[in-house]
């Protein structure tokens, strides 16, 4: 694996000589200038053994990394490494397995004895442009003044995104610039958090979940290139001296439902086939994961159905339920015209005991319009529902349930819930054995009427009209109603959706205006 920090053992001190009329003297612990050719730029030295000629070659590496130091300081607020602020040049070596250096080098930063940063590189690596731009975005990160973006535990995963968003960026149409993304969508129910440093001992232990830090580069990405999210507030927190952990930094800066909100759609979009990347990326990750992913580790759609809903409340196994900001995919294929209804119950609490947080979103791929997004109508943090009427030109039907509670650690808490999705005439009749609610004439063509229960009790009832767009039409309240709810509508003929709401539940409707 590339894109790895190596913390090297140090064992020996060069001690310090000038180089011309730079501002920056040597300060190399690996480094002598009998043994090795040296190129200055900046504030790198590139170093590497004179049995072999790297001359170009480092050339070329100083141009990409002071071109990114640019951008690390003049576009992302991010700071030197200690090195040029105390004088010295920051070391970076080209080495092979047969040269003078370290043979257990590898390819990262480290801190050698004199307590400064330094970078090597192996042959091969040193002209990977990805590679570089990566490890160079590492130089800049190592002076963050922030506890809560240490390269640890519940903060790690972030580093790496990090920099691997960074050489994303820096390298915006080269297909390997997100090789390990294909693993969000296999195991979506992940915590976002999940890095190394806080693997689960119940994990699988496999390219696809070791790899997740580096792949949420791409939620960064989404979050800089498709939202109007600020590229500072991707990298500032490392020199914000907080405390709060990046994703909860994300969460106060943004505010709660704008992070919500992109997190949910970032995963609609990635469920449809990543649609915001091109094609030669896409093709390249599904490459990766082809190569080096557990095949028996993989979780896309929770379920699957044809031409049929859930047939009664579905709940996911507690290894595929959502763990903190993460989500769940259902996928319907469907050959048919008809209406879908979709609800959603959250367990008010995680596993662990934490307040939970749930919203829904469906997808609609269409064979002539293309696809279209639409989010459950939540009537709490918890509960939600949605209704759709479809033609057999919607071949596809995606139902995402994401988990994002206010809370930003333990990769452990799961955070459970069901669904219900119904096909055919919309409601909760379908759900429960006795109808609360019945239409009395549908088509109707006068008032619309419902029919209650006297098996039920009622109390305060507010009934929402929307559109088959979506859009709300108007709202009628009850109170304490008896036998009947009767509303005048003045609607347009057509197709409706009725939204119930009382005090224990949401009730779905399909409507016709003759």
């Amino acid at each position: 694996m590339k894109r790895v920090i190596f913390h090297i053992p140090v064992f020996l001190f060069l001690a310090l000589s000038t180089i011309g009329h730079s501002q920056y003297t040597i300060n190399s612990e690996y480094g002598n200038l009998v043994d090795c050719d040296t190129l200055t730029s900046g504030i790198y030295i590139v170093w590497w053994d004179n049995n072999w000629d790297y001359s170009a070659d480092a050339q070329a590496l100083l141009d990409h990394m002071e071109a990114y130091r640019d951008v690390c300081l003049n576009d992302l607020e991010l700071q030197d490494p200690p090195n040029p602020v105390d004088g010295y040049y920051y070391n970076v070596y080209l080495h092979r397995p047969d040269d003078l250096f370290p043979a257990w080098w590898s390819n990262g930063q480290g801190t050698d004895s004199n307590g400064y940063p330094y970078l090597t590189l192996p042959i091969g690596a040193h002209n990977d442009w990805v590679n570089v731009a990566h490890e160079t975005f590492h130089v800049f990160q190592y002076s963050a003044n922030s506890p809560g973006f240490a390269y640890a535990g519940d903060s790690q995963w972030y580093i790496e995104a990090s920099a691997n968003w960074f050489a994303a960026r820096q390298n915006a149409d080269v297909d390997e610039a997100f090789v390990e993304a294909e693993s969000l969508v296999r195991l979506p129910h992940v915590a976002l958090w999940l890095s190394y440093d806080n693997f689960p001992a119940t994990y699988p232990q496999n390219w696809q979940r070791y790899v997740h830090q580096y792949a949420l580069a791409l939620l960064l990405y989404y979050l800089s290139e498709e939202t109007t999210v600020p590229d500072e507030i991707i990298t500032e927190g490392l020199y914000a001296g907080t405390s709060d952990l990046p994703q909860e930094y994300f969460f106060n800066q943004m505010g709660g439902a704008v992070f919500r909100g992109h997190f949910i759609d970032w995963a609609a979009h990635m469920t449809n086939h990543f649609d915001f990347l091109p094609a030669n990326q896409i093709a390249r990750f599904e490459q990766e994961w082809d190569t080096y992913a557990d095949p028996a580790d993989s979780y896309e759609y929770v379920a699957e159905f044809t031409d049929e809903g859930t047939n009664g409340w579905f709940s996911p196994d507690p290894w595929v339920t959502t763990a903190g900001w993460a989500y769940n995919t259902y996928k319907i294929n469907n050959a048919s015209a008809d209406t879908y209804t979709f609800h959603m119950e959250g367990n008010e609490f995680g596993t662990n005991g934490s307040p939970s947080y749930f919203q829904g979103k469906v997808l609609v791929q269409n064979t002539t319009t293309g696809t279209s997004f639409y989010d459950l109508n939540m009537s709490n943090a918890q509960d939600g529902s949605f209704s759709i009427a479809v033609t057999p030109e919607d071949t596809t039907l995606y139902f995402i349930v994401a988990s994002m509670p206010e809370v930003f650690t333990d990769v452990e808490q799961l955070y459970p819930y069901q669904i219900h999705i119904s096909k055919g005439v919309l409601g909760i009749q379908d759900i429960n054995k006795q109808p609360k609610y019945v239409l009395v004439e549908n088509p109707a063509s006068g008032s619309i009427q419902f029919q209650l229960n006297a098996a039920f009790a009622y109390s305060d009832i507010t009934i929402e009209v929307y559109s088959v767009a979506g859009q709300k039409m108007f709202t009628h309240s009850a109170t304490n109603p008896t036998e009947s709810i009767s509303i005048e509508n003045g609607l347009d003929r057509g197709v409706y959706f009725l939204r119930i709401q009382d005090t224990e539940g949401i009730y779905t409707f399909k409507l016709l205006i003759e």
